[in-house]
């Protein structure tokens, strides 16, 4: 969200509370979606921010790359007789403008290497990016599912103490007794206990999210209303999740731009076997008037073959411990990717049969139980189990789904796009 609209919603509130109040709501509270935090994330995170900054100004340095370096101007006395400098009072005076100038093909081997620079940093932005995106998916999951699951416990500490009680009154009439009692007070104190470790997960899950906000580590957030729907089969292919990886994975192409930064490094090293230039030219002034005019031509000897061959040979290994560090990361994301996917599908198949058959028959069995327990059929413990037996279906559903989420998240990454 842009500052302005931060501000018109301020103004909003001012004038109008409920006006404001449901703007407040809506635009600067985050936290409803992924895809709400996301957009908060691209506006405010700092480490992107930074990442932008260092991809200007590697433009700016490619733009000098392979530019001429400043002329120089070389001011000479000749003749000199007694203390005075000033061109009338020495036998000549020379004014001389050098130009460096590298040699053949040199500029265009750094204009090349700038280019390649500019890539290497922008995909390390993009990898920056798919990052971070990622821990901000990861971490509304997380959020989400503790969310839940202290509405799933809050749900069974209210019929724990509904039982509490009738448990008390039919231990006042002798059809239960006490140990049912003390069972049920035990559960609502376990309950009780595990709320208090969920609220901790939510205030760190809320910790993590502002973080990745770059904002206040107590500033308020939205409550997670639902997660991201999974993208459809077509997209969830194995072959075509490899083939994206190849094309588009930021830390493949920027390993690729690494190599062709090695490569430059390669061809600069045997350009600079060739000379390098000076040229000047410059005026003879002898007394008020110029009298003669002046050339030069200066180059290198790159007689020191030892260490150019160094040079070179330094290039070529680099050159080639880049390209197997390109197919060795390849191979390492590839293994990520089948790990991702393998794992994701076999959560969709356990949230699948957690929906089909064993929430249902959880609910059935707890159905029986409560009736038979109200009619003194089944004990208290019997009712307990079952209740736990539901409860927990629905927490491993939960669980299935926030799975799906964070290896879809791992997934995107590797890819470096949405899905």
């Amino acid at each position: 969200m842009g500052n302005i609209s931060k501000i018109l919603c301020c103004v909003l509130w001012m004038a109008h509370p409920a006006w404001g109040s449901e703007l407040l709501s809506n635009s600067l509270v985050p936290g409803t979606s992924v895809q709400d935090l996301l957009q908060w994330q691209e506006q405010d995170s700092a480490e992107l921010a930074a990442a932008r900054y260092d991809t200007e100004s590697a433009v700016q340095r490619a733009e000098t790359a392979g530019a001429l370096p400043d002329p120089s101007l070389r001011i000479e006395w000749q003749d000199v007789n007694g203390i005075s400098v000033l061109p009338g009072q020495v036998g000549a005076m020379k004014y001389t403008v050098l130009q460096a100038l590298p040699g053949w093909g040199k500029r265009a081997v750094q204009k090349q290497l700038g280019a390649a620079g500019v890539t290497v940093v922008r995909e390390q932005q993009r990898a920056t990016a798919a990052e971070l995106r990622a821990q901000m998916k990861t971490a509304f999951v997380r959020y989400y599912q503790t969310h839940h699951a202290l509405q799933l416990n809050e749900e069974l500490e209210k019929f724990t103490a509904m039982v509490a009680q009738l448990a008390q009154s039919r231990y006042e009439t002798g059809l239960a007794t006490q140990q049912d009692l003390v069972r049920a007070q035990l559960e609502q104190s376990a309950l009780q206990s595990e709320r208090y470790a969920l609220q901790a997960t939510y205030s760190q899950s809320q910790a993590r999210i502002n973080a990745l906000l770059n904002r206040p580590v107590y500033a308020a957030l939205a409550q997670p209303a639902i997660l991201r729907p999974l993208p459809p089969p077509v997209l969830l292919n194995e072959t075509a999740l490899e083939q994206r990886v190849r094309n588009n994975s930021p830390q493949l192409a920027g390993q690729a731009a690494q190599a062709v930064v090695a490569q430059s490094n390669v061809d600069l090293a045997r350009k600079n076997l060739t000379p390098d230039f000076v040229l000047g030219v410059g005026p003879v002034q002898r007394g008020g008037s110029i009298s003669t005019w002046d050339a030069m031509l200066e180059f290198s000897i790159p007689l020191q073959r030892g260490a150019h061959d160094a040079h070179q040979h330094e290039a070529g290994e680099m050159m080639q411990a880049s390209l197997a560090r390109h197919q060795v990361l390849e191979s390492q994301l590839l293994g990520e990717l089948r790990e991702h996917y393998a794992a994701l599908h076999a959560a969709q198949q356990q949230e699948n049969l957690i929906h089909q058959r064993v929430l249902p028959l959880a609910e059935l069995a707890f159905k029986g139980a409560l009736a038979g327990y109200q009619s003194s059929r089944v004990d208290f413990a019997t009712l307990l189990e079952a209740k736990r037996q539901l409860q927990k279906a629905r927490l491993d559903e939960l669980n299935a789904s926030v799975e799906q989420q964070i290896h879809l998240a791992e997934i995107e990454r590797l890819t470096g796009e949405e899905l």
